[in-house]
């Protein structure tokens, strides 16, 4: 009997740590950008904001996500961005990659409608759509709105 509640405990308690670094991840995102990971049009990273494209605690050994490029996109008409299912049924449905616009109102730039299976997909958008300029804050969320990646754009005048 003691031995079933020690399980379960550990169980619940591993649980909690992840929900705790999942708010402090989501808290994190929602910050003012301050970095952008800089790369050339083939996906090279140039230079790297330890900030961007960090996988959220909730997707950490299912999803990796790589750097958005070409960053700043400069007059590239798209930019992409890769990500790395590792495992079948390890996200359940698709993905979205949103902005926030001057509102504050969420608009979807790209969709995955499906990543169960394991492999690389991308989004593919034109930088255009952000209708922003500067640093912008681009985030990757899953179909029940949980955050699970977010990157910095540096969107010229």
């Amino acid at each position: 009997m003691n031995r079933v509640l020690v399980v379960t405990l550990l169980v619940l308690s591993a649980g909690c740590d992840t929900q705790e670094l999942q708010l402090e991840f989501e808290a994190q995102a929602f910050a003012p950008p301050q970095g952008f990971t800089r790369t050339t049009v083939t996906g090279e990273s140039i230079s790297v904001d330890e900030d961007d494209w960090r996988t959220a605690p909730a997707y950490q050994t299912r999803i990796e996500i790589d750097p958005a490029f070409p960053n700043p996109p400069g007059n590239n008409p798209t930019v992409t961005v890769p990500i790395k299912v590792r495992g079948f049924n390890t996200v359940q449905g698709g993905l979205e990659l949103v902005v926030f616009d001057a509102d504050r109102l969420p608009r979807r730039l790209d969709d995955i409608r499906s990543a169960r299976d394991p492999g690389a997909y991308v989004f593919k958008f034109v930088p255009t759509l952000i209708g922003q300029s500067g640093l912008v804050r681009v985030f990757i969320v899953d179909p029940l709105g949980e955050l699970v990646s977010y990157g910095d754009m540096q969107l010229d005048d």
